[in-house]
């Protein structure tokens, strides 16, 4: 069996996927702050726009460009990096403005299509493209060589698949009859050309024209031209991108917590990543209720438990016992139950799939050093099977 230190030493790309609200934010963040300890040049992007990376690595400046986590950071926490860690937030408009910028030949053109109303609505709202600028950032960053770790924090597990799938709709659009009938010279469009069009797609362009007064079929030709280097670039890039996943140097992790829906969650989106041929490298399962271990002499039994209490607290209230006792049964319970939950998700799990359990804390992990609180776990924390 792999254990999960291995795969963090030996993998270029570390992909954390899961459902919203289980700390995955938080992992990448960690896994990030693991390798700039370990001499590792890192890289953790996101995109995520609650800018919860930010709070965790304890900036409030936009991330909108690379920002260097200062050594002075750092320190504050008490950590001593050998290596780098740079902190980066995709963002989606600004990616596309660039983009543009790149392959407008002229500024003027560049000028017209920054204002061209087609462009404004793909560029902030079309299905796919912000997860397309995501991955191209990606690889962008895999191909400056300028990193030997980069951490990806993705969208919560209903848009995660989105995230992976997204850009494959976004190029087949843009390589469509569509987009080339556009790129057309003037005089061959017209609307009887677009008979070979989606008929929906034609109706909505032509209604839009209709009620706004909008020059909406001359604007959407005027970007597909403008444009037409980009597109050919995007397919290179997407290319790019498909290979990178598939690759070796990156693994997928999948991040969850013990509740049993999030772990129904967490099962149908390994289902989901195995019809794309992909097997997560790992599994994180965060903010887990480990069971207390009794001592020699202690017991379960409720009575034997508040007349311990009593004993070991004379001065305390009838009803504060009866609140402890009670208190502290659930949380067995609970935990019980997680471990029997925990348990049917491991079933199920190959046997090669490293897995760390990190126990629910009490600390905040919303800065440096929190963050390197959990470092314990991913290079100790062997694959158990728990019982119930």
């Amino acid at each position: 069996m792999t254990d999960f230190a291995t795969v963090l030493a030996s993998h270029r790309v570390l992909v954390c996927v899961g459902s919203g609200g289980v700390g995955k934010t938080t992992t990448s963040a960690s896994l990030a702050v693991w390798g700039a300890l370990h001499g590792r040049r890192t890289a953790v992007v996101t995109i995520d726009p609650a800018k919860r990376l930010a709070d965790c690595l304890g900036l409030t400046l936009s991330l909108s460009e690379a920002t260097p986590i200062s050594a002075e950071v750092f320190a504050r926490a008490g950590l001593a990096p050998t290596g780098t860690l740079t902190a980066l937030m995709v963002d989606q408009q600004s990616a596309w403005d660039a983009t543009v910028a790149k392959y407008a030949p002229t500024s003027e053109i560049r000028d017209r299509i920054l204002a061209n109303r087609f462009y404004q609505g793909l560029s902030q709202t079309f299905a796919g493209s912000h997860e397309y600028m995501a991955l191209a950032t990606l690889a962008t960053l895999v191909d400056s060589n300028a990193y030997d770790l980069i951490v990806l924090d993705t969208p919560p597990v209903q848009q995660a698949l989105d995230f992976l799938e997204a850009p494959a709709r976004l190029q087949r659009f843009l390589d469509s009859k569509l987009s080339r009938w556009f790129m057309q010279p003037v005089a061959k469009r017209s609307w009887a050309a677009f008979s070979f069009a989606n008929q929906t797609t034609a109706m909505l362009l032509r209604k839009i024209e209709e009620a706004t007064g909008i020059s909406t079929l001359g604007e959407v030709a005027e970007f597909f031209t403008a444009m037409r280097g980009m597109f050919e670039d995007f397919e290179v890039r997407f290319s790019r991108v498909s290979a990178l996943l598939a690759s070796e140097d990156t693994a997928f992790l999948l991040v969850t917590s013990p509740e049993e829906e999030v772990l129904h969650e967490a099962n149908a989106f390994r289902a989901g990543l195995a019809r794309m041929k992909i097997t997560p490298k790992g599994v994180v399962v965060n903010r887990v209720h480990k069971p207390w271990q009794m001592g020699s002499g202690q017991t379960l039994d409720p009575k034997q438990m508040t007349t311990q209490l009593r004993q070991r607290f004379p001065q305390a209230r009838a009803s504060d016992i009866r609140w402890m006792v009670k208190n502290f049964l659930a949380y067995q319970e609970l935990a019980k139950s997680e471990a029997r939950h925990l348990q049917d998700f491991y079933r199920d799990l190959p046997s090669a799939i490293p897995l760390v359990s990190i126990p629910l804390v009490h600390q905040s992990l919303a800065d440096m050093q929190g963050l390197a609180t959990l470092h314990r776990y991913f290079v100790a924390e062997q694959r158990q099977e728990t019982s119930g």
